[in-house]
């Protein structure tokens, strides 16, 4: 499994204020299974993200646009041995830009006409 799916479940994980043993238990597994996926350790299969997905409401690939997305820098990141707390902060970084950039480009196009 990717680092960057483990981190981006971890990161709705925590914004939804859902403990693991909670997401373990919607999930049907074990909760030592699910720390290993937000690790990056262990598997996930496709069913487990659509649950997962289902769970927050969101569309599957909001979970794994990490993996497209922030792969390069993820990856530099996790080559030079950063803490998971600095790997997943430039994620949250990279989707607030994101945000933003859309907002600002809308805002744009309003002003425009």
């Amino acid at each position: 499994m990717s680092y960057s799916i483990g981190s981006r479940i971890k990161i709705l994980r925590i914004n939804h204020k859902i403990s693991q043993e909670k997401m373990a238990e919607i999930l049907n597994i074990t909760a030592h299974r699910y720390s290993l996926m937000e690790r990056g350790q262990g598997d996930i299969s496709y069913d487990i993200i659509k649950k997962i997905a289902d769970s927050f409401r969101i569309p599957t690939d909001e979970i794994t646009k990490a993996v497209t997305e922030n792969k390069d820098l993820i990856t530099l990141f996790r080559e030079e041995n950063m803490d998971t707390a600095i790997v997943e902060s430039v994620g949250k970084v990279q989707e607030i830009v994101k945000v933003f950039s859309a907002h600002e480009k809308l805002h744009n196009q309003i002003n425009s006409r």
